[in-house]
């Protein structure tokens, strides 16, 4: 199925925008701009970050069609996780309700039943993972206490009998308390965010977005210069390296440069010594 044409024009206008937004952000010095000898990549990335740069062309409208989706997600994803919540609050109006509390009972079983199967979720999780999130016991501990809530609500108010009712609540209440316990005995996560790189240049997403996009170009006119001599895989990863972080690959042999460089696939930190030594 074709793209909208409307959608075509204006990704032909974003790119040509974008072109011309390199053309004055970075072609303009990096074209001229005398780099040490022997190369330093340090250098060179410290002369991108050391510039400011104006807003990418059509980021606006991306920014917004994003709020807009999370909008849109979070309505669905938040009323499906506090489930039990939305469970207990339709009982509770039912209680409320001299007549026609059928259909909020019936809504409720709905809602439990979403709730049995975000506590299944969470105990798939925990069965990958064994390790304790602070999400998972969230999302636990409110499952357990509202539908444990539900549960004496339904053995206080006088509501009409409603098959599988209680049996949903049980359920819900139970996986949840099972998922909250098997949490708080796990260990905490760790390693991924110890993995993740210390953040290096710019604080805010925005400027970091325009650096990263500024120094891929830099890297491109290295290349037409003949400053640098990579080949289409390693220039990928050097356009996936964090900001920051190309004086990694300063000062060292083939061997040692091919290493640091790999070091990209399994989560970026800060070297040492023992790092750099070729194993």
């Amino acid at each position: 199925m074709a793209a909208p044409k409307a959608l075509m024009e204006w990704a032909r206008k974003t790119d040509e925008a974008r072109e011309e937004w390199a053309r004055q952000a970075v072609y303009g010095w990096a074209r001229t701009e005398r780099f040490s000898q022997p190369f330093s990549w340090g250098e060179a990335e410290a002369a991108v970050l050391e510039r400011s740069y104006p807003p990418l062309p059509g980021r606006f409208l991306l920014n917004a069609v994003g709020a807009v989706a999370m909008g849109l997600l979070a309505l669905i994803v938040v009323p499906l996780f506090g489930s039990a919540v939305v469970g207990l609050v339709l009982v509770a109006l039912a209680g409320g309700q001299e007549t026609g509390s059928e259909g909020l009972l019936w809504l409720a079983r709905i809602a439990f039943a979403a709730a049995i199967l975000v506590g299944g979720t969470g105990l798939s999780v925990w069965w990958q993972t064994r390790r304790r999130s602070v999400l998972g016991v969230a999302l636990a501990a409110v499952t357990a206490i509202a539908s444990g809530a539900t549960y004496v609500l339904l053995l206080v108010l006088d509501l009409p009998t409603m098959p599988w009712l209680s049996i949903l609540v049980l359920g819900a209440g139970t996986l949840g308390l099972v998922d909250l316990v098997l949490e708080l005995v796990s260990r905490p996560e760790g390693g991924a965010k110890s993995r993740k790189p210390p953040r290096r240049g710019p604080r805010s997403s925005d400027k970091r977005q325009r650096a990263g996009v500024a120094r891929d170009r830099l890297l491109d006119v290295l290349i037409h210069r003949r400053l640098v001599d990579v080949d289409e895989g390693d220039r990928i990863r050097l356009r996936e390296m964090p900001l920051g972080y190309w004086s990694e690959l300063d000062g060292l042999d083939e061997r040692e440069w091919r290493r640091v460089l790999e070091y990209r696939h399994v989560g970026w930190r800060e070297f040492d010594a023992s790092d750099k030594q070729v194993r």
